[in-house]
């Protein structure tokens, strides 16, 4: 209404014109006034030390600890069950330790060696890990990692199944994830991690039986010019964490690092990739700084 008004008043003009704009004003005080007047009888019904916005004064008599209290003068500070962890936060460092077995498989193509089937191979991994408290509900995570990336290798030649021909390779790994933790609890913490890594194929060894007597063969690994030293990949997993101290945390996760680099180098010729794919479950301690 009121800018309806306002629209006639700037078409009409002299006199008229201001009595119009008078009486829209009117109208206005008179709405305003009475509004005005109970906010300020609301204000003045408080107490002093509620209505000068004092800090360190409660209502209802409550102290400044006390959790059931609200204090006048400061904002209320949000809470979340999910994401708090305390009053202030203060960003730390947490160093631990991870150990569990690990289960290797190979994702790959046989090319032209139908009779060979590769199965998975269990072995075991070994971390130091370094956590920076980046928010409340974000680590930034990296480790320094000994991976065991096994696997076998059995012939399937119908006249020699039951000779049970077959190879076990262990390659050890030296790795460096490096990983965003996504947090949510208290005291009984949920992870989530995701991030990369990159690393290197140190050695291993081979235990080949034979397919003429049974007999078996250790040996180390040789590498060859074909061999592709260099292993890199993604990383991702679940983890859950009890506070069993103010800064002692124990735990356990379940890893997987998926390669995307192949153990052989690209050939001009039969290039058949292999990838590596490890599943690690693992016990976790760490101590927060």
């Amino acid at each position: 209404m009121i800018i309806q008004s306002l629209h006639s008043c700037r078409k009409a003009g002299g006199w008229q014109h201001m009595i119009h704009v008078a009486m829209v004003m009117a109208v206005c005080l008179l709405t305003a006034c009475p509004l005005s007047a109970q906010q300020r009888a609301k204000r003045d019904t408080r107490p002093d030390e509620i209505r000068s916005g004092r800090s360190g004064i409660t209502y209802g008599g409550l102290g400044n600890t006390g959790r059931g209290g609200s204090q006048y003068g400061k904002k209320a500070k949000f809470s979340n069950d999910l994401f708090d962890r305390g009053e202030t936060h203060v960003a730390t460092w947490t160093i631990g330790v991870t150990a569990g077995p690990s289960l290797n498989w190979q994702t790959r193509t046989s090319g032209y060696a139908y009779d060979m089937v590769y199965d998975t191979g269990w072995g075991a991994m070994a971390s130091i890990s370094v956590s920076y408290e980046a928010l409340e509900w974000l680590f930034v995570r990296a480790d320094v990692q000994f991976m065991q990336k096994n696997y076998s290798m059995r012939r399937m030649i119908p006249a020699l199944q039951e000779m049970k021909v077959h190879t076990d390779y262990t390659n050890n790994y030296l790795q460096v994830p490096l990983m965003a933790d996504w947090t949510f609890g208290s005291n009984v913490r949920s992870h989530i991690y995701t991030g990369a890594y990159i690393g290197g194929w140190l050695g291993g060894k081979t235990n080949r039986v034979l397919a003429y007597d049974g007999s078996e063969q250790k040996n180390a690994y040789t590498f060859t010019p074909e061999d592709n030293r260099i292993d890199a990949g993604l990383a991702g997993g679940v983890g859950v964490t009890y506070d069993v101290l103010p800064k002692l945390r124990v735990g356990g996760e379940v890893m997987l690092y998926y390669s995307l680099t192949s153990t052989l180098k690209k050939q001009p010729y039969m290039n058949y990739p292999r990838y590596n794919n490890t599943l690690t479950i693992s016990v976790t301690a760490s101590y927060r700084i």
